[in-house]
């Protein structure tokens, strides 16, 4: 039996008919044929995710126990020093690309998750510098603080659902589309006598960089001058960037009035607290995905499985805001198949949080780029409330673990950011935007921020960063929570490793370009070690 197969099946060589020949149909039901779940071995309530290609195995996520890699040691043993190593809190990620295998071992040591396709070469060189990514380090015990008098908190939602439906596509009412769930913008507001922070929150596909910085503008004029701006990604929202061919203006305009309006709301709610609290909790990777949640499409096993909280809690007891964090597309649904508008996941994760736990959430996405993506089993409405309920319940446990924060600091940097634009499709979008943009020579002018909100740290990247690049920041990161926020403050798209560059392929042409993904690395490991003055 060869080192990469599952269950006696060649990635490359066994097909479909194989398979079930011998194991019969698959008894776990989704929606594509090409898409097989078996029951995992040894693993009760888990699953063995099968993928094929022109009729043939290419990929299996498995959670089945292996009797040739029962652990870390197994592994090494058999087949030497991984190519590439993650060491999260809780679980370790191991690349062996040339074997055609990842793994995945908890904090024991023990295999929860083998990964097997065609080799293939080494996909992180050896000497690059993330080939060792380190996220575990002594936590520290920190006395917790009080907040002082002047330190409030607010926080905020409203609707940027769509009266006019006519106005969202060039076909108009031809194109047939309802609300299946409240879009919402929510607000986010950390207030002390010298600095005022604001997370904005949108249920949105994107933003062009004229809306971003035209909501930006008004709250300034307002006195909100720190502003972090993060568009969920939701793939059931129509492309209010106007990326791929028509831009609904009136219906920017409605996000921008109401995303202010989210803010003012927001503000109206500002009160003392008692205390900040902190929490995160890790996904489990069994399987090289978090089952039925989330998984890599891209390089299946590697994501960040964090799921982060920072809580106000106000003088009551009771909380005021659960700012909450974690990467995945919210792209259970797609529009074009269901035509209904909707949140995806993140709506009922954010209804289900509040209800749950109190006060109003506000949710950021992260490192998600490569592409970090529900793995469930269907693409519908009813499909995405369950992802969010489920994904609820991790939040939930993250606030249980909570620790109040020693701190009660509010900082922000913005850090100037100039990419050249050479990923194809997006050099031909900027070239004719629906609206002006700075494109001098080629390049392109952004941002990325670090902030902080007593021990939690943020750092803020303007599009869809991989997960190598997010994870070897984060593992330079100083707060006791660290947080990579993606598609903040601008949507570039697909910010890939240079070593990973793959010339043609979606996410290298839907993007800044071959320099994209150093760029954010080497400006976010800048940031990363800044710590501000108490």
């Amino acid at each position: 039996m060869l080192a990469n197969s599952w269950r006696g099946f060649q990635p490359g060589v066994a097909t479909r008919e194989d398979v079930v020949g011998r194991l019969g149909p698959a008894p776990i039901e989704t929606r594509r044929s090409d898409d097989l779940r078996y029951p995992s071995e040894g693993r009760p309530g888990l699953n063995d995710r099968l993928y094929f290609r022109d009729g043939r195995l290419a990929l299996v996520t498995s959670a089945s126990v292996d009797a040739r890699y029962p652990d870390r040691a197994a592994i090494v043993e058999r087949l030497g020093e991984p190519e590439h190593v993650v060491r999260f809190v809780t679980q370790e990620y191991l690349d062996y690309s040339e074997h055609g295998l990842r793994f995945i071992c908890d904090k024991a040591g023990r295999t929860i998750g083998t990964i097997h396709f065609e080799p293939r070469r080494r996909r992180v060189p050896a000497d690059y510098p993330n080939a060792r990514i380190d996220l575990r380090r002594a936590a520290g015990s920190v006395a917790p603080a009080d907040p002082p008098a002047e330190f409030r908190v607010g926080a905020a939602q409203v609707s940027i659902s769509p009266q006019r439906l006519d106005d969202l596509t060039a076909s108009g009412a031809a194109a047939r589309l309802h609300v299946a769930q409240d879009l919402k913008a929510r607000a986010a507001i950390f207030k002390n006598a010298q600095t005022t922070i604001v997370f904005l929150g949108l249920d949105v596909f994107g933003l062009g960089p004229w809306d971003v910085a035209a909501i930006r503008e008004e709250l300034s004029k307002r006195g909100y001058r720190n502003v972090i701006l993060a568009m969920s990604h939701t793939h059931a929202n129509v492309d209010t960037i106007g990326f791929y061919g028509y831009y609904p203006a009136r219906y920017a305009g409605v996000i921008r009035e109401r995303a202010v309006s989210a803010v003012l709301k927001a503000a109206e709610n500002l009160r003392p607290i008692r205390e900040l609290r902190l929490g995160s909790v890790e996904m489990p990777l069994a399987g090289g995905r978090v089952v039925d949640l989330v998984r890599n499409a891209r390089d299946p096993g590697l994501l960040d499985p964090t799921v982060s909280i920072v809580q106000a809690i106000g003088r009551d007891g009771r909380p005021v805001l659960n700012l909450i964090h974690l990467a995945c597309h919210p792209e259970v649904i797609r529009l074009e198949e269901t035509r209904g508008l909707s949140p995806d996941y993140v709506g009922t994760l954010c209804e289900e949080v509040s209800r749950r736990l109190g006060g109003q959430t506000v949710f950021l996405n992260g490192a998600l780029g490569g592409m970090v993506t529900p793995d469930t089993r269907f693409r519908t409405q009813q499909a995405a409330e369950r992802m969010g309920r489920r994904l609820a319940e991790f939040v939930v446990q993250a606030a249980r673990r909570a620790e109040p924060s020693g701190s009660y600091r509010l900082w922000r940097l913005r850090r100037t950011v100039v990419y050249p634009i050479t990923g194809e499709t997006v050099r031909a979008f900027l070239q004719d935007p629906p609206r002006p943009v700075d494109l001098y020579q080629g390049r392109f002018k952004t941002e990325m921020n670090a902030v902080w909100v007593g021990d939690a740290q943020f750092i803020t990247v303007p599009g869809e960063l991989l997960p190598d690049i997010g994870l070897e920041i984060v593992s330079h990161m100083k707060g006791r929570l660290r947080i990579i926020v993606g598609l903040a403050n601008d949507e570039l798209g697909y910010l890939v490793p240079s070593f990973d560059f793959r010339v043609g392929h979606y996410e290298e042409r839907t993007g800044p370009g071959a320099a994209g993904g150093e760029i954010t690395r080497s400006v976010g490991l800048q940031l990363a070690p800044l710590v501000p003055a108490e």
